[in-house]
């Protein structure tokens, strides 16, 4: 609603009850649906590898109601499992994994994607202890 009553935008700057009787309007007749879009956008969160606090920003970002974003945060995902699903697409996390500076530079990496600092290093460390079970 915001981006129908913005003034500085091209073809926009509709007032208040305007902006709010369209929407309601395109919402009856089932043209928008906050709870699919947030679905959706949830989809594509997680197919590029967002933890949860990223995906808090993102859902944030968009103007989801806190109510959605609240329930989003609460679906059972397995975090260390998704942060490993991350690194299983470095080509050479293994080999970064084996130093302390390239396990430093993968858990920066997960940290960015929106995993909490514990999460990110024991994903890290189970890299690590793959590659020790190899090496034997």
């Amino acid at each position: 609603m915001e981006y129908l009553t913005d003034p500085r935008r091209k073809n926009t700057g509709f007032s208040e009850d305007v902006a709010r009787s369209t929407v309601d309007l395109l919402k009856e007749k089932g043209m928008v649906d906050d709870l699919r879009c947030l679905k959706e956008t949830l989809r594509r969160l997680d197919a590029k590898g967002y933890g949860k606090r990223r995906i808090r920003e993102e859902l944030q970002k968009r103007k989801f109601s806190p109510r959605y974003v609240e329930a989003a945060m609460n679906r059972n995902t397995d975090e260390e499992a998704r942060a490993a699903k991350v690194l299983a697409g470095i080509g050479n996390a293994p080999a970064h994994a084996a130093t302390p500076a390239g396990r430093k530079k993968l858990v920066d990496k997960l940290v960015r994607h929106g995993y909490d600092y514990t999460t990110a290093r024991g994903a890290v460390e189970a890299i690590s202890e793959e590659d020790d079970l190899f090496s034997e």
